[in-house]
């Protein structure tokens, strides 16, 4: 359970109907402390008994190795959610084993991608437990048809999703980013500047300044913000305040499903944004052409493995493999300008000795008399 309105309302109705039903309710960075603690309270006041499970740093942590090897889907979006997938099962299983369940239970709406996602991260972490996809019962199907269905059922058994989740409007969000799906967004001619955003702000509400963050990138990941080195959650965090504020993150794109249709996605992923143009520019400098090549074409391979619910597949491990092979020597310090929903300015305050790296230079040498050397800067982040 997330706090969305599918899976309160399939966990609702089988303790009502009389099964065993054991709640694993996950934060994985979905709201603020008390908005979960409120909801978990709600779900045990109604009777159903749930286990609270923190995996914040588990999902700040993938968010921040799908970064650090620039693995973004159809449009340069941050699947977030496919991601958390993976996360969820893996994080849940062993407490699953603990209360003695053998079926695992989800609330995805039947047809859609994370119904499969579900179903092959389960048969991966534990291929042992059954999947119940409730949305294939003909029995759930009757009583609870639609949205407005699930809201209803949900209301009359005393219970409340999260905010921001209702029958007109869906939320899927984690430490790393959110989704927005209603019936006015399925419409391609509207503009998502109607969206609500949840992780900061439109960029016309952004400060009417620049604000520049420092990010250090150690072996092709984001490691540090403005000096600080942070646990994989907090890192995030500060990001997305930063980034949120300044009016970056939100995507509007329109992707390939894994039924092979077609949707449109609304986007929110700011923190992951802003690090992303760290480990960008990183990579920019230090990575050779042929590598740079091969590391794109890997990127896209783990991308797609993400979405389709195959993170751990032999796809998704071979292209891990490669990019962590071409990322380790992708190091430095690099200080990014924020204004009003885009990064306006990026400097190489530092790059990691040994990179090896020769850089070709005319203008400190009269204009046209070509010199090379290894790329550095200097302390002023100026080139040497």
């Amino acid at each position: 359970m997330s706090g969305g309105l599918s899976s309160l309302a399939v966990a609702s109705w089988l303790h009502g109907n009389g099964y065993r039903v054991e709640g694993f309710l996950l934060d994985i960075g979905q709201c603020d402390r008390k908005e979960f603690e409120a909801f978990a309270a709600s779900v045990r006041a109604a009777g159903i008994p749930l286990h609270s499970v923190d995996a914040r740093r588990a999902m700040a942590a993938a968010a921040l190795d799908v970064v650090g090897f620039q693995a973004s889907y159809d449009g340069g979006y941050w699947n977030t959610t496919g991601l958390s997938r993976s996360v969820i099962v893996e994080t849940v299983v062993p407490r699953l084993r603990e209360a003695g369940c053998t079926v695992l239970a989800h609330g995805c709406v039947g047809g859609g991608n994370d119904q499969r996602r579900f179903e092959r991260y389960t048969e991966h972490f534990a291929p042992d437990l059954t999947v119940f996809a409730p949305w294939r019962s003909p029995e759930i199907q009757q009583i609870m048809p639609d949205r407005a269905s699930m809201a209803r059922h949900v209301a009359a058994a005393g219970l409340v999703c999260m905010p921001g989740n209702s029958a007109e409007h869906s939320i899927d969000s984690n430490i790393a980013g959110a989704s927005h799906e209603d019936a006015g967004l399925e419409d391609l001619s509207t503009t998502a500047l109607r969206v609500e955003r949840l992780m900061g702000v439109a960029p016309d509400h952004a400060p009417d300044r620049v604000e520049t963050v420092v990010v250090g990138v150690e072996h092709g990941r984001p490691a540090t913000l403005d000096g600080q080195r942070l646990a994989p959650e907090d890192l995030l965090g500060a990001a997305n305040t930063v980034a949120g504020r300044n009016g970056l993150g939100l995507i509007d794109v329109v992707e390939h499903r894994v039924n092979g249709t077609k949707c449109r996605g609304v986007y929110e992923a700011p923190g992951m944004e802003l690090l992303s143009h760290a480990v960008r520019a990183a990579h920019e400098t230090v990575t050779e052409r042929n590598a740079s090549d091969t590391a794109r074409f890997l990127s896209r391979q783990l991308a797609v493995s993400v979405y389709e619910g195959a993170a751990h597949g032999l796809t998704a491990r071979a292209a891990r493999a490669g990019l962590a092979e071409i990322a380790d020597r992708a190091g430095a310090t690099v200080r990014l300008d924020l204004y009003k929903g885009g990064v306006v300015g990026r400097a190489l305050l530092r790059i990691d000795p040994g990179a090896g790296v020769v850089q070709q230079r005319r203008f400190s040498h009269g204009g046209h008399n070509w010199d090379s050397a290894p790329l550095s800067v200097t302390a002023s982040g100026v080139p040497a």
